[in-house]
Formats: structure tokens, sequence, C-alpha cells
């Protein structure tokens, strides 16, 4: 049996020989005079799963688990939903400790680079009529609908995913983008005038929240060679398909996007529920899911809290084993509950925050029966782009 030792002036602590002993081997607390000393998730863990037994040390009286908790969150309001995490690690046979001291450094093969080839077209010929009230532009010319289609995969000829119909119809972004890079020529629809990109995108931004966010993100990859068309199946804002894609089917199969992009504008603020069902929705019909958050300069990164490292296994030989504190770190955790909201700035910084000591981001996120679910974030690096961009996979331990 363990046996701790509680004072609320120096917190929880272990010092016969045997406790101690268990407790180092097990990666858990901090030795100082002779005395190991726990954080409140690791006094909570052992009590709850380790057969601890907690004394008071003025007076012998056991202490339960809810007067441990009740004494922690007087100064810590999000305990139990670190706790949460802590026990799930734990549970697994890994080792999770507090951040605190830790600096690190940064590492750059904890990011990916994607492949980048310069967007080049021929100067279209015919025209496209813009329809600002549908947010669409169609082009009757069949010759220019089809080269646009086939050759850059961009607008919709005909009916998808049907051979029908030779009307190129493109959305407002498409639109704009061969406007701005191609000097195609767009004529408005109720007045039969010419209408330039710059007074689309200024009439998308009065009519569509983030307009302009969405369609500089559109651009920053179609720039570099990627197709890029809308994720609305998926819950996101774009599918991605990387340069050399085409439309163009083979033996009758479609060709399917791997990559699925969301935007998420520094001052918005979603559901952790919400946004983890984008992410397991792409992850379920096997899509890698990258998250943008345009916009974001030095003075918008904050100091947001995190609490712990985490370390997962690695192969000696032919077996796999848990790794220590003598081996380095994976992952910055930052733990929230399905029910919180997470802004663009916080997840930017946290972000920052993991890059600059060289860890990944793990999100541990808590339902409300405490069960948990693991987000990973690395950095994409697009070549020559001024945007941020992240993929985010999840993570079974």
């Amino acid at each position: 049996m363990l046996q701790l030792k509680f004072d609320p002036k120096q917190g929880v602590w272990a010092e016969d020989p045997e406790t101690l002993d268990k407790l180092l081997k097990n990666n858990f607390g901090s030795e100082h005079g002779g005395k190991v000393f726990l954080d409140a998730e690791e006094v909570l863990y052992l009590v709850s799963f380790q057969n601890a037994v907690c004394l008071d040390n003025a007076n012998g009286a056991t202490i339960g688990f809810n007067q441990l908790a009740s004494y922690f969150s007087r100064t810590d309001d999000r305990l139990l939903i670190k706790y949460s995490s802590y026990r799930d690690w734990r549970d697994r046979g890994l080792i999770m400790r507090r951040a605190a001291g830790y600096k690190g450094e940064r590492r750059e093969k904890i990011e990916r680079r994607y492949p980048s080839k310069a967007f080049r077209m021929d100067k279209p010929v015919a025209g496209a009529v813009w329809y600002p009230d549908s947010f669409y532009a169609v082009i009757e010319d069949e010759e220019l609908g089809r080269k646009l289609f086939s050759e850059h995969w961009i607008g919709q000829l005909g009916v998808y995913k049907q051979e029908r119909g030779n009307q190129l119809v493109l959305d407002f972004m498409e639109t704009i983008f061969l406007a701005k890079h191609a000097h195609l020529k767009v004529a408005d629809a109720k007045t039969g005038k010419p209408v330039t990109a710059a007074t689309m995108l200024k009439h998308a931004e009065k009519e569509r929240e983030y307009a302009r966010q969405l369609y500089e993100v559109y651009e920053d990859w179609r720039m570099r060679g990627y197709v890029v068309k809308t994720g609305f199946k998926f819950g996101t804002h774009f599918r991605i398909y990387f340069p050399g894609a085409s439309p163009s089917r083979s033996e009758d199969d479609w060709i399917h996007s791997k990559h699925v992009l969301h935007v998420f504008p520094k001052d918005q603020k979603l559901l952790i529920s919400e946004w983890a069902r984008a992410v397991r929705v792409a992850h379920g019909v096997k899509k890698t899911f990258i998250l943008c958050i345009p916009e974001m300069k030095q003075s918008d990164f904050v100091d947001y809290p995190t609490t712990f490292i985490a370390y997962r296994r690695k192969k000696v030989g032919q077996n796999w084993i848990r790794e220590t504190m003598e081996d380095r770190p994976r992952y910055l955790v930052a733990e929230v509950s399905e029910d919180e909201h997470i802004g663009g700035v916080e997840l930017a910084s946290l972000l920052e925050k993991a890059r600059n000591m060289g860890l990944e981001l793990l999100l541990s996120i808590g339902d409300r029966e405490t069960s948990i679910t693991y987000y990973v974030l690395k950095r994409v690096l697009l070549p020559d782009s001024e945007y941020e961009y992240y993929e985010i996979e999840w993570m079974r331990p």
C-alpha cells in the first residue's frame, strides 16, 4: 500500500522507503530532501487507481478523493479537466508530467513540407457572366469551359460527376481568381457592364462572413499548383488535390481528394465538439485535415496556459518500451472539454508555443463521460506562403 501525507502548507508527499521506491520507479513526483512531493493530478490518480492512502499529517485521519480535489481546486478551477487527461494517459501505461520548467528547442523535422508548382494559364478568350446574388458566374463558350475544367480543374462543367451539359459554372472564388490572374473578362448579369476582381471580392465580403480570408487561402493554394474545390460534404471549407490532379476519369474511377482544409479566422471561436467533429469526419473518409489560421501577427500571440508534456513509446530491439524523463518528450498537451470554446488566436498561440519547445501539440479533449480523444497538430510548410497551415490527425496513444 502506498502511503501519502497531506499538510495544507506543504501539499502531499511520501516519505516511507517502500512508497518512495515505487513512486520514483514509476515516475511519480519529484524528490526533495528525502521526500517525494506530488502534484494534484498525481495524488488523485494514486488514491483512485493505485491503492494509495493519504493521511492528514496533523491527526492521521484518512483523506478521500473529494477532500483532496476540493483542496487543490481552490487554486485550479480546471482541476478535473486536467486530471481526466492525466488519468487517461497514465491508464495507457504512458508518462505525463508538468510542463513547467521544460524549455526544449525548436526542431524543423516536426514540420511537413508540401510540394509546389507555379500556376500558369493562357489568357482566356471568351468571358463570363457574373450573378452577384447567387455568387456564381457562367461561361457559355464550350471550348474555354472544357479547357478550364480539364486542364486546370476550375469550375464545374455540366453536372457534377455526370457527362451532361456544356456550360462551366464558377463559384465566387474561382471567378475572382480567374479575373485577377488569368484576365478573364466578367460582366455583371444585371447591368451587362464589366466587373473587376476587386469589385466582386468587395461584394463577397459584404454578403459572406470571412469571404476575404477564404478567398486569400484559396488563392494561396491555387497559385502553388493545387486544385482547390469545396469541402462542404466533409464539413470543411475546401478539399485539396496536389499539383497534377485533374477531373478526368480513369476506368470509371473518380479521383478522390486526400486532404481537406478549414479556415479558422483568428477572431472566431468554435465549440470544441463542433471543431473536433469536422476532424473526425475527415479522418473517417481517410482524408488529412488541414487547418489555416490567417492574418496572425506577432502581437496577436498570447501565453495560453498549458499543464503537461507527454511521452509515448520507443522501440528497443524488438520490444516497445515507454519513454521516461530520460527521453525527449513528444507532446505539449492542451487539455480541454467538449463544451468549451477555442479561438483562432488561442489555437495559434498553442501551436507556436509547442513549436518553440520542439514538441508537437496534442489536444486532449474530454467529453462529458470523461472519455478522452486526442488530436495531434503539425505545421505544414507550403513553399513561399506567408500563411500558417497545420495538419490535424486523430491519434490513439
